[in-house]
């Protein structure tokens, strides 16, 4: 199970390091917040993993918290996007397709969050 994590939870951290060099690359530096986020996301998921190899029992319980931590936060920011988007959608205004990239990356964030909590409570 513990190799399952590691590399579960390797891979989590990649995505979410992707996701946002993604959202930099087709919204441009108005996603530097989802850069950040993404990056240190990802970091921290890789770390946690790195922890749990070295057998520190507290990272164990970390490694199942952080993404389903990482599952509220994406959710509610995913939420919020939709809701600007809402607003957005009668003036047709230019940041109009930018919110639309950030909601998608951003629910795609939340849902494979809750895919990779679940995947480590049924193992």
């Amino acid at each position: 199970m513990q190799q399952q994590t590691l590399v579960l939870l390797f891979f989590y951290g990649v995505f979410l390091i992707l996701c946002g060099i993604t959202s930099v690359i087709f919204i441009g530096m108005k996603a530097k917040t989802a850069l950040i986020s993404g990056g240190i996301s990802g970091l921290a998921s890789i770390g946690i993993g790195h922890m749990i190899s070295t057998n520190s029992p507290p990272f164990e319980l970390a490694g199942v918290l952080l993404p389903l931590l990482l599952f509220i936060v994406f959710s509610w920011r995913s939420t919020k996007t939709l809701f600007k988007i809402f607003e957005l959608i009668p003036s047709n205004h230019e940041d109009l397709k930018g919110k639309g990239v950030a909601f998608l990356i951003i629910s795609l964030m939340a849902v494979v969050s809750l895919v990779v909590f679940i995947l480590q409570i049924i193992n």
